[in-house]
C-alpha cells in the first residue's frame, strides 16, 4: 500500500501512573481511529515516564506489550507503542514494539544508544530490525539513537521506508550554556529529523512527549515536544512546534520516496 494515514501523539505522561496513562492512551487511539488513522505512534516512556534507576518499575511480565495488543485488536489499528523499561533474563532494556491491527507483534526494538544516565541500569540493544507492515517497510529507533547515523545506514541497507522514533527529549541545558542558546535542543532535534530522513531516503516520524519531565530523585526538566513527520523533498509535512499535549494525523504517500531516490541517491 502506497498511502498511509499516521497519527502522532505528543503525550503528556502522568509520572509513574500506568493506569491513568493507559486510559488516556486508549482515548487517543479512539480519536485517531475516528479520524481514520491506520497507524498511531506514542512517545518513549509513555506508560510510566522516567524511572531512572527504579528497577521495581521494570516490566518483567510483558504487561505493557499485552495491553497494547489488546488495544490494537479492539480498534483495528497499528500501534508503535512508544517504549517501556523491560526486565528480561538477558538484561534490562528500553523497548518499543510495533503491533499490527490484528494484535501481532511485528517487531521488538531495544534502544541501541542509551542516554548516559540509562547506562546505570539498562543494557543497549544490538539489533536494528526492518520489517514488513501493511504500510511499507518500517524500522524503529528511540530518542538518543537519533545522534548516531550508523543505525540509520543499517536500516537504509535493509530497504526501510518509514522510521518511527518515540522520544522523551528534554532541555537539560547547563546554566553555563543557557546564556548562549536556550533553544539548542529544539534546533538539534529539528536538524536531526531532516538529515536522517534525507540520508536514508525514508519518512521519519518523530514522536516526543509533552510538558514536564519528572524524575525519581525529585528533579524535573522541560520536554521540548517538536513531534513531526519529515519526508524527503517535502521536508516537514506536519509538526507540533510547541511542547504541550496534542495529536496530528497526516497522510503519507510512499511513492514520493521513488522520486526522491532519483534526486538524492542516484
Amino acid at each position: 500500500m502506497n498511502n498511509v494515514r499516521i497519527a502522532v501523539v505528543q503525550f503528556h505522561i502522568t509520572h509513574l501512573d500506568s493506569q491513568i496513562n493507559f486510559q488516556r492512551i486508549e482515548a487517543f487511539i479512539r480519536k485517531a481511529k475516528e479520524e481514520q488513522a491506520a497507524v498511531i505512534v506514542f512517545p518513549e516512556d509513555c506508560i510510566t515516564g522516567s524511572i531512572f534507576g527504579d528497577l521495581t518499575r521494570l516490566d518483567t511480565t510483558h504487561a505493557v506489550r499485552n495491553a497494547f495488543q489488546t488495544l490494537a485488536i479492539k480498534y483495528a489499528i497499528d500501534i508503535v507503542t512508544g517504549s517501556c523499561m523491560e526486565g528480561t533474563p538477558e538484561g534490562n532494556f528500553n523497548t518499543s514494539y510495533y503491533i499490527d491491527a490484528k494484535g501481532i507483534v511485528l517487531s521488538t526494538y531495544r534502544k541501541n544508544h542509551l542516554y548516559p544516565s540509562e547506562h546505570r541500569f539498562l543494557q543497549p540493544g544490538t539489533e536494528v530490525p526492518v520489517f514488513e507492515t501493511a504500510y511499507g517497510r518500517a524500522g524503529i529507533v528511540i530518542c538518543w539513537d537519533m545522534l548516531f547515523p550508523e543505525i540509520f545506514q543499517r536500516m537504509k541497507h535493509q530497504g526501510v521506508q518509514i522510521i518511527y522514533c518515540p522520544s522523551y527529549w528534554y532541555k537539560e541545558i547547563a546554566e553555563s550554556m543557557a546564556e548562549h542558546n536556550l533553544c539548542s535542543e529544539e534546533q538539534q532535534v529539528d536538524a536531526l529529523c531532516i538529515v536522517r530522513a534525507l540520508e536514508t531516503n525514508a519518512i521519519l516520524v518523530y514522536c516526543n512527549a509533552a510538558g514536564t519531565a519528572l524524575f525519581p530523585n525529585g528533579t524535573k526538566d522541560t520536554l521540548i515536544g517538536h513531534s513531526q513527520i519529515i519526508m524527503p523533498v517535502l521536508d516537514i509535512v506536519n509538526k507540533l512546534s510547541y511542547n504541550q499535549e496534542g495529536m496530528f494525523v497526516q497522510d503519507i504517500d510512499l511513492q514520493l520516496l521513488e522520486e526522491s531516490a532519483k534526486i538524492y541517491h542516484q
